[in-house]
């Protein structure tokens, strides 16, 4: 690849898995901004206007062309605008929310990061940007409920089970796609947690290479610099407990076979 990649999407298999680090890397490069989480909203407008794009193929044109007939007299009841004024619609809305922004500040490589996506939504995005290049992250659950359970405890009930059970909904989501096989026509590199961390050097050039970037522009410090929460906590020691003193209903929320399935087929141990 020649030339950057852009949108740049990152897609997190849940809260804890390591994508803000993956952010802070690619924005590491003086050419790049990826912005963070919307709660995948933008997912939603995606989605939404697919929907939109549907309803005027499959009804909008007989009423278009009932309008231009007979105006008001016709019948307009699915009245819509054609698909190209739909697609300039949400391209000038993408286009202004992030785009613009991001040229502002000298940085034309934009992308996204998000931990409730799947590839579906990735494909949605790259109907509008056909230069979108994918980063998949996945994590071993269990260090993910380790991180979660501390957030839990520690983050005065701003983080709740409910949200935790939400996060590992979104990592069998994910992980099913992580485990899919290759769409030639979405370039998507798949990437474990884990392996960034063991070879640091060997994954940001890996990195570089799927994504179109110099790795020499990356900063390598971004990887031994760690926030993993807000403000309050960003750079306090952590509190983590081991995996067999956690909370009986917390790891069950590994058990079921599916889940376990997908654990085994990722490469990681099974939950004892």
């Amino acid at each position: 690849m020649t030339t950057p990649h852009t949108p740049l999407l990152i897609l997190a298999a849940g809260q804890r898995c390591g994508s803000t680090l993956l952010q802070r890397l690619l924005t590491s490069h003086p050419g790049v901004l990826i912005w963070g989480e919307s709660g995948g909203r933008l997912g939603r407008i995606l989605e939404a206007a697919e929907g939109l794009l549907y309803w005027s193929q499959e009804y909008g044109g007989e009423a278009r062309t009932e309008f231009s007939q007979h105006a008001h007299q016709g019948w307009m009841a699915n009245l819509t605008p054609d698909r190209d004024l739909i697609l300039h619609a949400l391209h000038r809305f993408i286009d202004t929310l992030y785009i613009t922004p991001a040229t502002d500040l000298g940085r034309p490589v934009w992308g996204l990061k998000e931990v409730r996506y799947t590839l579906a939504d990735a494909r949605r995005l790259q109907s509008l940007y056909p230069g979108l290049a994918v980063i998949l992250l996945i994590r071993d659950p269990r260090a993910i409920l380790r991180s979660l359970d501390e957030w839990e405890r520690n983050t005065g009930g701003r983080w709740t089970r409910e949200l935790t059970e939400d996060a590992i909904h979104n990592w069998q989501r994910v992980a099913e796609d992580f485990l899919a096989p290759p769409d030639p026509d979405l370039p998507v590199l798949r990437l474990r947690y884990e392996d960034l961390l063991a070879d640091p050097t060997g994954t940001s050039d890996t990195i570089a290479k799927h994504t179109g970037l110099n790795s020499e522009s990356f900063d390598p410090d971004v990887l031994t610099t760690r926030v993993y929460a807000g403000e309050d906590y960003a750079r306090l020691p952590r509190d983590l407990r081991d995996w067999p003193t956690l909370p009986a209903s917390l790891r069950r929320l590994l058990d079921p076979l599916r889940i376990r399935s997908l654990i085994h087929a990722c490469g990681y141990p099974a939950p004892e």
